[in-house]
């Protein structure tokens, strides 16, 4: 048995060696806060900011309100709305060259935030093994929609005109371009496993996990994988700290894209 769990737990880490040049870094900064209203409920906020473009760009704010039901002591579920809204930074394309390989036109796309709103629903089921391993296993539906948005591109092309007094003259011409991104709605579920040392009067907890992303709207299309490695450090009954290190293979870019990021994370329970 104890053999099985650690196969289990070094799979889970084995995408944590991927690497590829589409590699990219960031860091998730995650603030909750979680009040038990009784035995069994519970109601949370929470808060995060994440960097991309290896550290370069801000590229979501997200803000969020949670619900929480414990039935029993190894389940536990939850609902939760959140806004999100994701950046998309300025992104030049089409760009063409003349013989001599200078640029003659090209296309700026200005950098817009875009909001979606999400909800979830999701279960967790939970068992500790020898006073020290505790494994969950959790399952989350999630649905976003994706609000419609108009940007206006510009369209740059290099020209070159006589003017009366028979002088050429050359410049840049720019030609606005408007397009509109139409709503999007998009249906995921989300599997994970994850495995935490977890024992009495300890306050650090290092844990595994892998969890994957399947687009259910997109007959079962496996999303992304992210698999991560980390631990938690309880301060006290009421304040938490995490830190963990994430790999995620994202298999709808092309080429499939593995973003690497830090996550740091505050709870507060009350």
């Amino acid at each position: 048995m104890k053999h099985r769990i650690l196969l289990t737990a070094m799979l889970a880490i084995a995408p944590l060696v991927s690497h590829a040049d589409t590699d990219d870094f960031g860091v998730w900064t995650e603030i909750g806060v979680e009040k038990s209203i009784t035995k069994q409920w519970s109601l949370g906020l929470e808060g995060e900011m994440r960097t991309g473009e290896n550290c370069t760009a801000m590229n979501r704010l997200s803000a969020g309100l949670k619900v929480g039901y414990k039935p029993i002591k190894y389940l536990k579920l939850a609902a939760s709305y959140s806004f999100i809204n994701k950046y998309k930074p300025e992104k030049t394309s089409k760009e063409s060259y003349d013989e001599d390989n200078q640029l003659e036109s090209y296309r700026l796309t200005p950098g817009y935030w875009l909001p979606h709103h999400r909800l979830c629903a999701e279960a967790t089921a939970t068992v500790k093994l020898w006073k020290w391993l505790r494994i969950s296993a959790r399952e989350r539906y999630q649905y976003t929609r994706q609000e419609e948005k108009t940007i206006t591109r510009t369209d740059h092309e290099f020209a070159e005109y006589y003017q009366p007094d028979g002088t050429i003259h050359s410049g840049w011409e720019t030609t606005p371009n408007p397009k509109t991104y139409a709503s999007e709605d998009e249906q995921v579920v989300r599997s994970r496993f994850k495995f935490e040392y977890d024992k009495k009067y300890v306050k650090w907890s290092p844990f595994v996990s892998v969890e994957f992303h399947n687009r259910i709207d997109r007959r079962w299309h496996l999303q992304k994988l992210r698999s991560s490695i980390g631990t938690e450090y309880k301060i006290n009954k009421q304040h938490k700290v995490s830190l963990a290190y994430l790999i995620t293979n994202r298999f709808f870019e092309t080429p499939n894209e593995i973003r690497h990021t830090l996550s740091v994370g505050y709870n507060f329970d009350f």
